[in-house]
Parts: C-alpha cells; sequence; structure tokens
C-alpha cells in the first residue's frame, strides 16, 4: 500500500543534505543488543529468505530456562539469558555451539531481588554482551555478572543491594551496551536510577550518573559527535546525551512523549527517536558541539514504533505501531513512503540486509519485505509450535530467532 503521508517537518533547515544510514555491520560478530546498535547488516552478509519446519532450519533447541533477550554471538559461541522459577529463584546464562546449537554451558545464580514471575513482568529482558574475554549479563533482578568463555565466573556485582531494589510494574528491560569507558547499564525505574559504567575486567564502577526516577526500557545507543563518544538515553518524555568517558550528562531534548520501550538509532550527525505514540516519532540533529542541545528536524504524523527499535536502511526508516503497521518513511524529510499492514505486530527489531527488510512477528512469523518505494513483500516465513519471538542475532548467514523457551537457527542448506 503506497501512501505519500502527511508529515510535520520542524526548524529552519532541511535535515542533513549528505545524511546517509549507517555503515553495516560487516561479516562478523553479533556481540550485543542490534548487533552495532543499528540491526543492520553488510551488503555482504546473505541471509536466508525461506525457511520452515523441513528447510533451512539448522537447530531448534530448548533453553534452560524462560528468556525475553536477544542472543548474542562471539565466534562460534551463541549466548542467551533465561530465568526459571516462580520468584525467579534462578538466572540463567547460557552458552550453545553456533554450528550445531550443542549446549556447551549453563551458568546458575540466586537473584539479588526476589521478584514474582508474572507475563507483566519482564523475564531476562536484557540482552548480553560478549568480547574476546567472554560475556556480560544483567538481569531485572540487579545482577551483573561476567563470564569466561568456558562458563567460569569472572565477576559479580547486585546493584540492587548497592544502590537499592528496582520498583516499577513492570521491571528492568534495558540492554548492556559496550562504549569506550567498559560495560555501560541503565536502571531507569520508579526508585534510584542511573547510568552505570563498570570495568569490563574487574566489575569495578567507572563512573556512575544519577538521573530522575523515570520508568524507561529503552537500551543506550552509541554515537560519535564532535570528537566524543555519545551515550544517548531515551525515557519517555525527552533524549539526554552523556559523555561515556565520564558519565557527566551533556544536554537533554524534550518533545516527545512514550519514548521508553524503542530504542534511538544513530544516524551521521543524530538520530532516530522512536516513541509508541503516533505523532511523537521523529529525527534530532546534534548541535555544533558535543554540549549544545539538538533540534528536533522531523515528526512523522502516523508512523510510530511500540516495542521495536527504529531501522534505518538505504535512506528510508522502518519502523512498526503496536497493531502491526509497518512504516516506510523517507530518511531527509520524514515524509511517509509508505504503509503495510503485517500478520501481527512485532517486540524484536526489524533488520536490514542488502535489498531486503526482515520484520519480525511476535507469533513468530517472519515478514520479508523488499526496499523501496512499494510496500513489497517477497517472503513470509514461520516454524510450528514456537512461543513468542523476542530477539534475533546474525553470524555468517546464520539467522538466530530466540523464542520464550526455544532458540533456532535459520542457514541456507
Amino acid at each position: 500500500m503506497r501512501a505519500g503521508g502527511r508529515y510535520e517537518m520542524l526548524g529552519r533547515r532541511a535535515f542533513l543534505g549528505v545524511l546517509c544510514a549507517p555503515a553495516g555491520l560487516a561479516l562478523a560478530d553479533w556481540k550485543e543488543f542490534r548487533g552495532n546498535g543499528s540491526s543492520l547488516l553488510s551488503s555482504r552478509e546473505h541471509l536466508p529468505r525461506e525457511w520452515s519446519d523441513q528447510n533451512n532450519l539448522a537447530w531448534n533447541i530448548l533453553t534452560p530456562g524462560y528468556g525475553q533477550s536477544s542472543p548474542v554471538v562471539f565466534d562460534q559461541h551463541v549466548f542467551v539469558t533465561s530465568v526459571e522459577g516462580l520468584r525467579k529463584e534462578t538466572l540463567i546464562l547460557s552458552a550453545f555451539d553456533l554450528s550445531n546449537g550443542r549446549a556447551l554451558w549453563n551458568h546458575r545464580a540466586a537473584p539479588a531481588q526476589s521478584i514474582q514471575d508474572s507475563d507483566m513482568i519482564s523475564k531476562a529482558a536484557p540482552t548480553p554482551i560478549a568480547d574476546a574475554t567472554g560475556v556480560y549479563a544483567f538481569f531485572e533482578t540487579g545482577n551483573l555478572v561476567a563470564l569466561d568463555h568456558r562458563g567460569q565466573l569472572r565477576w559479580e556485582r547486585r546493584l540492587t543491594e548497592e544502590f537499592g531494589q528496582f520498583g516499577g510494574r513492570h521491571g528492568i528491560g534495558s540492554s548492556l551496551r559496550l562504549c569506550q569507558s567498559g560495560v555501560m547499564a541503565l536502571v531507569a525505574h520508579d526508585g534510584p536510577s542511573y547510568l552505570i559504567c563498570v570495568d569490563p575486567r574487574t566489575g569495578k564502577t567507572v563512573w556512575k550518573t544519577d538521573r530522575r526516577n523515570k520508568v524507561s526500557w529503552t537500551t543506550p545507543a552509541i554515537a560519535t559527535h564532535d570528537g566524543r563518544e555519545l551515550a544517548l538515553v531515551s525515557s519517555g518524555d525527552q533524549v539526554e546525551g552523556y559523555d561515556t568517558r565520564d558519565g557527566a550528562w551533556l544536554w537533554s531534548i524534550s518533545g516527545f512523549e512514550r519514548a521508553f520501550v524503542p530504542s534511538p538509532t544513530p544516524i551521521p550527525g543524530g538520530a532516530i527517536i522512536g516513541s509508541s505514540q503516533k505523532g511523537w516519532t521523529g529525527a534530532i540533529r546534534f548541535g555544533s558541539n558535543a554540549r549544545s542541545t539538538p533540534e528536533i528536524v522531523w515528526r512523522a504524523a502516523e508512523a510510530s514504533a511500540n516495542f521495536n527499535s527504529p531501522l534505518v536502511h538505504r535512506s528510508r526508516v522502518y519502523m512498526v505501531n503496536r497493531v502491526g503497521v509497518a512504516f516506510c518513511l523517507d530518511l531527509k524529510s520524514g515524509q511517509e513512503v509508505w504503509h503495510q499492514r503485517l500478520k501481527g505486530p512485532c517486540w524484536a527489531s526489524s533488520i536490514g540486509s542488502g535489498d531486503f527488510v526482515y520484520f519480525f512477528e511476535v507469533d513468530g512469523t517472519v515478514e520479508i519485505f523488499r526496499t523501496g518505494d512499494t510496500a513489497e513483500k517477497i517472503a513470509e516465513n514461520r516454524l510450528s509450535a514456537q512461543s513468542r519471538l523476542y530477539g534475533v542475532a546474525v553470524r555468517n548467514g546464520r539467522l538466530l530467532l530466540r523464542f520464550g523457551r526455544r532458540l533456532a537457527c535459520i542457514q541456507q542448506a
């Protein structure tokens, strides 16, 4: 369905004339949430476009618990987090062999904060991080741990015991993020909130910046501007920028509502900010220096992003609203190019791969569209007998799908 769409341009200048999509992720590890933070692949990375229980399914295994996090991949290891028990009595970090799905190890730990299990509260929602030394995991109970690739514990922090228990009706959902100073975690809830960075070698605090008590399930995004690395934090009604060297607050920009689930998507010179409410998704352009307040360049009148974060691919912005309508916008102006109703809503963030965009629906259906000025669907795939589809990862042509209690690997036969 093609639509010219209604949109709103803000500011005196058009968006950056040289604006282009972020660089794609090379044939490398998918080591944190959204790979390199953009869910965008190199043009050399080719993913399967057709699969079923009998076709292009390399393996499909049970995980030892239930988890809503995305998988991450380093070398030949796939890592996922899970929880077990009526009060999340067991926290689990698991490693699997990428080639065949064989379980390598499971690390189990007791929670620092007891939380009643419920379908309305996060269940191992934060996505871990993997690097050459091991893997780092954060749980909604306040446990922050580091293990080596053999599954041996390197260090552990219990943030709820150090800085106060986590509040809120739906739990903690922000994923870890790597920055130049270490491993960063956002704790944004009804109680004492903060942005913290720890040394990946020791777990000791590098810096901690207190924030106002404000619920947010977004994951910080990393951007570079004016020679500095910035952490972008979206928290409902505003977006803030922090210097990742020392955690110093640099700026905040208001003018957003309900932007507390989709994570910001960096683009050269700015970022796309997704909101679950129509009329509040938009683009910001950074100021003249790192401390200057950005400006809102455009807002999308109809498009919104519910759980999935906006995808920027080939000068287009893709997102899915709460009822499963996919939108394609022009990156430079925010004008709607097309919209199309999918089979259902998407909780996992979409992926851009070459000429295609992959939309991952919560019931496990994956719809693939060709990039361009019309909504051209070229494939629809679904594995049978699956639960909710929460997250995805990519490595060397393999597509990993994380369901509540299963992990599946799709690979071209």
